[in-house]
């Protein structure tokens, strides 16, 4: 019994350990990518691209779930000429995180203003004719998406809308320019960095929802007994 508890405990720690270091050694990944505009630009060559469009993610449907579709450089860059858009544009994407095996995943949005291209978004029918998609908002596709693609999305809408947000500088009224991953904002005139201070909308677990929903209705009932449930529904 003693030898089984020390092997189980034995692969218990090495699990542990393997997925500490994991962690860490993609801690230390992202901010070298963070950090260093030349590596980030590498690993634009053999990352992956999230697309957005006007802060609506690109989904797929299958199976009566969504699915999140990625795009290497080279599509996207071949997407960007179809539509007569400078690949120039990419440099808008932001950073929002990367894989066990390093590879650093991307989001950009082609229905935003950019400083890159004359006009400024394209048309969102044709995108999603040749994207073979739909431009959702997040917040109706959230709970039909997987854990990976919801968290993912959802760091990369806030980041998004962040920079959209940010584009001129509070105190010299300068524009401000991004560095290639998208971790910061910087003010040419003064030097002002401005960090992306982004929340990101976590899809609650049932017992919260339970939870919320028991409290709704005993605090209606205490106050208004004669209220039914339907309009506690849309408080």
């Amino acid at each position: 019994m003693s030898l089984y508890c020390g092997i189980a405990c034995r692969r218990k720690f090495f699990w542990c350990y393997r997925l500490l270091s994991t962690y860490v050694t993609k801690t230390r990944y992202l901010f070298e990518l963070k950090e260093d505009d030349d590596a980030c630009k590498k690993a634009q060559q053999t990352g992956a691209f999230y697309l957005f469009h006007s802060l609506a993610p690109l989904l797929q449907t299958s199976a009566h779930q969504y699915l999140a579709p990625r795009h290497s450089l080279l599509e996207l860059e071949r997407l960007l000429g179809k539509f007569g858009q400078d690949a120039q544009r990419i440099e808008d994407s932001v950073l929002i995180g990367c894989s066990e095996q390093q590879e650093a995943w991307f989001a950009l949005d082609l229905g935003l203003d950019s400083s890159f291209s004359i006009s400024a978004s394209l048309h969102k029918p044709e995108m999603e004719t040749e994207l073979k998609g739909s431009f959702i908002e997040l917040r109706k596709a959230l709970f039909q998406l997987n854990a990976r693609d919801a968290s993912l999305l959802s760091t990369a809408q806030a980041l998004l809308r962040w920079h959209d947000a940010h584009q001129f500088c509070s105190r010299s009224g300068q524009p401000t320019k991004k560095n290639v991953a998208g971790s910061k904002r910087v003010c040419p005139s003064n030097n002002i960095i401005y960090y992306p201070q982004v929340k990101v909308w976590k899809r609650p677990s049932v017992e919260k929802l339970q939870k919320r929903w028991d409290w709704r209705w005993k605090a209606c009932s205490t106050m208004h007994p004669s209220i039914g449930p339907s309009l506690v529904a849309h408080s």
